[in-house]
């Protein structure tokens, strides 16, 4: 049984090093020679944070006033010290500046 044993160790022995190479260490390629690939970037730029919700109107512009019956665009911007553009700038979504209407809420720009 030994001397079997002992065949086939030599035989597979044999067929290693009829391959080149030792059981140990395959034989070098192209790839292994060249030196390891960098795996970082050579400069690294610092992140952009960029705010993903803009500021609401009122706080940005100013302060949110609640129309009472008898208001127009002219007289508040009087109140408050600014221009009816202004108030109209602020409140895009405001279609006839002609037509308030009474519990309607409107951003008033700071002066």
């Amino acid at each position: 049984m030994r001397l079997r044993v002992a065949l086939a160790a030599a035989a597979l022995l044999a067929v290693i090093a009829g391959c080149g190479g030792s059981a140990a260490t395959p034989a070098p390629s192209a790839a292994s020679s060249l030196p390891p690939a960098s795996t970082a970037p050579a400069s690294v730029a610092p992140p952009t944070v960029t705010p993903s919700v803009a500021p609401s109107p009122a706080a940005a512009a100013g302060t949110t006033y609640t129309v009472k019956k008898g208001d127009t665009l002219w007289g508040l911007a009087r109140k408050f010290k600014v221009t009816v553009q202004a108030i109209q700038d602020a409140n895009p979504s405001l279609k006839d500046p002609n037509k308030l209407s009474i519990g309607q809420k409107l951003v008033i720009p700071k002066p």
